[in-house]
């Protein structure tokens, strides 16, 4: 027994080296947003606060209300962000038309609205355009932004790419016909421009290619609609119950949360696994949209446990590890490839 404790404690020491951490950051309010910029800095947000996180355990505040400059109608807000290959990041509210980017050096400025909702007090984008509200976004490695919008705010979405120079593509497959999805719960893309997209309504992951062809990467879409079963191993039969925030790593591996089974699970090798999270799966008597018991735990991946169900989302750094927010523990949690979870910040109980 000793020998095993031994060993998980070395290996926290280990999932610690990337993050430089020491001890737990205390955060005033509860995490709304996280992601990770090209030099593997960590950025937290809450109600407008921004924290950054360094590779070597360094935390500040960005700003501490970076709205707090802007006094016209559009107000910068980080609920959504997104990080490109330079060190900006882009942000923006849920259901907004305009997105706001912080530069290295800390200036914010509107990136992409429509000259309606420029903000005077602002510095006006460069190239306005009729940005399309924003429900989830993903950027590539193009520094193309994806995003969905919701048709007359239905349940229905539609896709688009924001490419650098500001210009917004409406995503169409091959013949013409725009491409729809409903109940969109997470995106994310991978190194080759493919787009992923979870969903609710399917209970499935789909994707979209460059050419607009849309296919099944994960779960059994629409095959059940209540008491859903959470099923492991080869993808042709495996099912998904809620898959939402997704991630891809260094390998092209598809990674994100079911936000109902309380787990992160990996897709790769024709394969889907659970890679963190034990949480016990409650009886469709429970609840109808299926469930798992919520809880909170670090350690071995395999025992970890997770509340996801009020709030997910995903980031990842360079080297893999897997930065998780889990809403409902109020936390920043991570997760290395090694297999070991650890809390990074949390709010003060």
């Amino acid at each position: 027994m000793k020998t095993v404790t031994l060993v998980f404690q070395l290996l926290v020491m280990i999932s610690n080296v990337s993050i430089g951490q020491t001890k737990l950051i205390e955060l005033p309010w509860a995490p709304r947003e996280i992601v990770v910029d090209v030099s593997d800095n960590l950025y937290i947000e809450f109600e407008r606060m921004l924290m950054k996180i360094t590779p070597d355990g360094r935390s500040s505040y960005v700003s501490e209300d970076i709205a707090k400059e802007f006094r016209g109608t559009v107000k910068p807000d980080a609920e959504l962000m997104v990080a490109d290959s330079k060190g900006n990041i882009f942000m923006t509210h849920p259901y907004w038309h305009s997105l706001w980017k912080l530069a290295p050096d800390g200036k914010l400025s509107i990136h992409a609205a429509a000259e309606q909702y420029q903000n005077a007090w602002a510095e006006a984008a460069k190239k306005p355009v009729e940005l399309s509200e924003i429900e989830f976004m993903t950027i590539d490695k193009g520094d193309n932004i994806f995003f969905n919008s919701r048709i007359n705010h239905s349940s229905t979405s539609i896709f688009y790419r924001l490419t650098p120079e500001n210009k917004q593509v409406l995503l169409k497959d091959k013949g013409g016909d725009t491409i729809k999805i409903r109940q969109v719960t997470g995106l994310g893309v991978d190194r080759d421009g493919m787009l992923y997209i979870s969903s609710v309504a399917g209970r499935c992951i789909n994707k979209i290619t460059a050419d607009g062809t849309v296919t099944v990467v994960a779960g059994q879409c629409f095959k059940r609609d209540f008491c859903p079963v959470y099923t492991q191993g080869d993808i042709a039969k495996a099912e998904l119950v809620q898959p939402g925030p997704t991630v891809i790593n260094s390998k092209n591996e598809l990674l994100f949360a079911d936000e109902r089974m309380n787990r992160i699970i990996k897709v790769s090798n024709n394969s889907v696994k659970t890679v963190a999270g034990a949480s016990l799966i409650q009886p469709c008597g429970s609840n109808m949209g299926g469930r798992s018991k919520e809880g909170y735990l670090d350690g071995p991946a395999s025992k970890a446990l997770f509340n996801f169900p009020s709030k997910v989302r995903l980031a990842i750094d360079s080297k893999d590890n897997l930065y998780i927010l889990d809403g409902g523990n109020y936390a920043v949690r991570k997760l290395t490839p090694a297999g070991v979870v650890t809390t990074i910040a949390k709010t003060k109980n």
